[in-house]
């Protein structure tokens, strides 16, 4: 019985290496995504879902490993150019009540305001100098968290 085994080792490692061979092909494999706006889109080119997209007009394309298309990455989408009104890959395409929600954080968000002016500066008292206030996190690079036991 032992005999037997030691004879399929090699057919089983061969096997593994070309299972995992073949995965990895996979995962290499570049897919087409293309998203489809409501109005055109407010720039050319933007990074959202981690896809760089490039649009023209009400229409943009991307290439990108994986191929899944999710809410997040639509809505990420939709923050940068707009309301999307397809979003899909060469896999799976978003369905009806996918794309509400991709675009609800689009309605969501507010108008943004004009930044504030920085606050001044503190004045020092004659002859002193004035140094800035500074936050201690916990862990400095290399460092340790405060109060930790030696």
């Amino acid at each position: 019985m032992r005999r037997d085994m030691r004879s399929h080792l090699p057919l089983a490692l061969i096997l593994c290496a070309a299972f995992a061979a073949a995965s990895s092909h996979a995962q290499d494999r570049r897919y087409a995504y293309e998203a489809e706006l409501a109005t055109a889109a407010k720039r050319a080119a933007v990074r959202a879902g981690g896809v760089v997209w490039s649009c023209t007009g009400t229409r943009c394309t991307a290439e990108a490993r994986g191929g899944a298309v999710s809410v997040r990455g639509c809505s990420e989408l939709a923050r940068a150019v707009g309301p999307v009104t397809r979003y899909a890959s060469e896999i799976r395409q978003l369905g009806e009540k996918e794309l509400a929600e991709c675009n609800q954080t689009v309605a969501a968000a507010p108008a943004k305001a004009p930044a504030a002016a920085p606050a001044p500066a503190p004045k020092a008292a004659a002859g002193r100098s004035v140094t800035p206030e500074l936050t201690y996190t916990g862990v400095w690079p290399g460092g340790r968290e405060t109060g930790a036991k030696q």
